[in-house]
């Protein structure tokens, strides 16, 4: 628990997760995808956030002095894709990168986002 910091996504900070994202591409904090995101965060469980911080970092837990110290800096960038918004949220836990659809709105992200967070396996080492 000292080494890894809470455990099942309990005590996910999100104000100090959002202080300390990167943001790629054209994404920025005020950008409506970006902040429609931030939204999506704020309704999920404490679990549900464990499962998020997994699929991203591959650890279900936040760091234990805060994101701060999360390395690499937990980035959102955007797929590229922007006609495809069928696609699933995709990640890079090594670089700590969340790959993010332009979604047109909450309902569908949100979709989404729980969908490939509740699916996902990973290396389960």
């Amino acid at each position: 628990l000292i080494i890894a910091g809470n455990s099942k996504g309990a005590g996910v900070d999100l104000i100090d997760l959002r202080e300390n994202t990167r943001y790629m591409g054209e994404y920025h904090d005020m950008h409506g995808t970006i902040k429609m995101f931030w939204r999506v965060m704020e309704t999920l469980e404490p679990e549900e956030l464990g499962k998020f911080l997994k699929f991203v970092t591959s650890v279900s837990r936040p760091p234990l002095l805060g994101f701060k110290f999360l390395t690499p800096q937990f980035t959102i960038s955007p797929t590229g894709d922007y006609d495809d918004v069928k696609r699933l949220p995709t990640a890079s836990t090594c670089m700590n990168l969340l790959k993010l659809p332009a979604y047109s709105n909450v309902e569908q992200m949100t979709e989404k986002l729980k969908y490939a967070i509740h699916t996902s396996e990973g290396f389960q080492l």
